[in-house]
C-alpha cells in the first residue's frame, strides 16, 4: 500500500506537535484553524491510524504520530535543501540556512563571522535562534535546524561534530569577595560561596555541576538566570559568584563592582563545537557556512 500526502500537510502536522496546539500551528503557518484540523484528520483517515491525542490542553502525538513526526521532519527538511540547491544552480549561491547556537557563540565572535559570510554570499538567508546546548542538539537531530553550535562537553553521538572555537572560563566575583585578591581560583575555592548560574542544562552549568560532583560537593545555586548580562548584574549586586567565558565578561562588567579571576581547572578551556545531522546531506549554502566557520577557528 502506498501512502501519498503533500508537504504542506506534513509541515502543519509538525507545527501542531511542536506548538502542542492546532490553533498555534494555524497562526504560525498563516492558515485557518479549521483547515489545519481538517488536513490532520484527512491524514489520519489516509493512514488509517490516530496520529494525535486531542484534549483540553492541546495536542500530543500518539505512538504512530511520533513515527510520522520523525519522517516528516526529514522529508520537509530535504525539500527545503532541494529548493536551496536548485536556486543555487540557477541564481548563484542562494539558499536558506537554519541555525541554532548557544549564547556564548552569539556573544563572542559568531555575529562578525556571519556578517562576513553574508557579505560574501548576499543571496543566502539565515534563520538564527539561540538556546541551551541540549536543546540545540535535539533540534539538529530532529532536522528542525541545519547547524547547531554548542558546548563540546555535552554529548551528541547522533551528530557529526566539527571543532568551532575555544574560550576560557573565569570566576566572576564581587570585588569585595576574599577570592578577588587571589591571582587565580580553583572551583573548590567557590564551594563556600553561593552560585549565580545559567539555565539548568547549559554547557557551563553542566561543567560546574560535574566539577562539584567530582569534589563530592553539592553546589549552592542561589539563583538561575537566562543570560550572561544577568549573571554580571547579580554578581555586582553581591548575590553570589559566577562562571562565564572571559571573552564575554571582559568589557561587559564594571571593574569597580566585579573582579574576574582565571579558573585554574583543566575544563576551564572550553571547546565549542558545530554539529550537523549529516554533512553530505546539507544544502550547498549550509556546507559553505560549516566550512567557513570551522576554518576560522
Amino acid at each position: 500500500m502506498s501512502i501519498r500526502t503533500d508537504p504542506l500537510t506534513l509541515q502543519l502536522f509538525i507545527s501542531a506537535i511542536e506548538e502542542q496546539s492546532i490553533a498555534k500551528a494555524a497562526e504560525k503557518n498563516n492558515i485557518a484553524v479549521s483547515a489545519v484540523s481538517r488536513r490532520i484528520s484527512d491524514l489520519e483517515m489516509l493512514m488509517k491510524v490516530d496520529l494525535i491525542h486531542r484534549n483540553s490542553k492541546g495536542v500530543s502525538p500518539t505512538g504512530a504520530g511520533e513515527v510520522l513526526l520523525e519522517h516528516a521532519r526529514v522529508i520537509v527538511g530535504n525539500l527545503i535543501r532541494m529548493e536551496a540547491e536548485l536556486l543555487g544552480h540557477s541564481q548563484g549561491t542562494r539558499g536558506y540556512i537554519r541555525l541554532m547556537v548557544n549564547t556564548s557563540a552569539t556573544l563572542e565572535s559568531l555575529a562578525d563571522e556571519l556578517s562576513d559570510f553574508l557579505a560574501i554570499h548576499p543571496q543566502v538567508k539565515l534563520d538564527l535562534n539561540e538556546s541551551i546546548s541540549p536543546t540545540i542538539i535535539q533540534a539538529v537531530a530532529d532536522n528542525r535546524v541545519d547547524i547547531g553550535i554548542f558546548g563540546g562537553n555535552i554529548m551528541a553521538p547522533e551528530l557529526q561534530i566539527f571543532p568551532y572555537r575555544e574560550d576560557n572560563l573565569v570566576a566572576v566575583l564581587p570585588s569585595s569577595h576574599p577570592l578577588a585578591a587571589q591571582e587565580s581560583v580553583r572551583f573548590s575555592d567557590l564551594a563556600d560561596s553561593e552560585l549565580v548560574s545559567l539555565e539548568d542544562g547549559s554547557s557551563i552549568d553542566a561543567l560546574c555541576m560535574r566539577a562539584a560532583a567530582e569534589l563530592g560537593q553539592r553546589p549552592r545555586v542561589r539563583i538561575r538566570v537566562g543570560s550572561f548580562d544577568a549573571v554580571f548584574r547579580m554578581v555586582a549586586a553581591k548575590m553570589g559568584v559566577g562562571v562565564t567565558p572571559r571573552e564575554i565578561a571582559e568589557g561587559r562588567t564594571d571593574p569597580v563592582k566585579v573582579t574576574l579571576r582565571p579558573l585554574d581547572e583543566p575544563w576551564a578551556r572550553r571547546l565549542l563545537v558545530l554539529g550537523v545531522r549529516e554533512y553530505q546531506a546539507l544544502s550547498t549554502p549550509a556546507k559553505l557556512l560549516v566550512n567557513y566557520l570551522c576554518k576560522r577557528r
